[in-house]
């Protein structure tokens, strides 16, 4: 017979990314496109977001041949040399709003938001390895995450951190790849929360953004810890305990 498989969301679970998020934000924007309500998922639609113009410099081929070499010292006040004038070819274009937000999460601050946020809480990965402990010998367990091209190696590398004894890992681009792996989905993301398909259990993970999206387990755990010794979370997945438990 089949084990049920349980699946792990990432984000807000193990990882704190909006930690991320935020403080590089701010490095990068200031404070003025922070959402009032701190804690969010939905970082385009939360934070603000702006086109930019960016002007890019590109060398001229057509140099002349005469240039001289007093052309080419830097002014110390102004940082460019005479040679610059005509040696390069500024072109400048409007970089939309949603590639700024693509290029700051996905390019520019990459690794810092998926690769070096911080575990959710000291001992999570002690908690991770109870709950396999626990739950192996009748579920197959398993770490799932909505990824992208980008964000695949930081996050690998943020796993590698943590130490888990998983064997399985699956990082995928869609809600329904998410859906044909697990039988059973512990997650904070708004978007698993709803229209859940026929035949799979959610436990919410209570975060400020989720709290007021129904669950039909009614199961309130903050953390990994909190469905360790949870006679609800044990009902609701199917359990078994041994004969010798009490």
């Amino acid at each position: 017979m089949n084990k049920k498989v349980i699946g792990i969301d990432i984000n807000e679970i193990i990882r704190y990314r909006w930690i991320q998020f935020d403080r590089f934000y701010v490095e990068e924007f200031g404070e003025a496109g922070v959402p009032d309500i701190p804690y969010v998922y939905d970082y385009w639609n939360t934070y603000k977001w702006k086109d930019k113009e960016e002007t890019t410099k590109y060398l001229n081929e057509e140099l002349p041949d005469n240039i001289s070499p007093l052309d080419y010292q830097v002014d110390e006040k102004t940082g460019e040399a005479p040679v610059d004038a005509f040696a390069f070819k500024p072109e400048t274009k409007v970089i939309s709003a949603r590639d700024v937000y693509k290029r700051f999460l996905y390019e520019d601050y990459n690794f810092e938001i998926h690769g070096s946020a911080p575990i959710m809480y000291k001992g999570l990965d002690k908690d991770l390895e109870k709950f396999y402990t626990k739950y192996k010998d009748q579920f197959e367990i398993m770490i799932v995450s909505k990824e992208n091209w980008f964000t695949i190696p930081p996050t690998l590398f943020f796993l590698s951190k943590t130490m888990p004894r998983f064997k399985h890992f699956h990082l995928v681009e869609t809600n329904e790849e998410i859906w044909d792996l697990v039988d059973i989905l512990i997650t904070t993301d708004p978007e698993l929360l709803v229209d859940v398909p026929r035949g799979t259990s959610v436990i919410k993970v209570l975060r400020p953004y989720n709290e007021n999206i129904e669950n039909e387990s009614n199961l309130k755990v903050f953390q990994i810890l909190d469905l360790l010794e949870n006679e609800q979370f044990d009902e609701i997945i199917g359990f078994k305990k041994e004969k010798n438990e009490k």
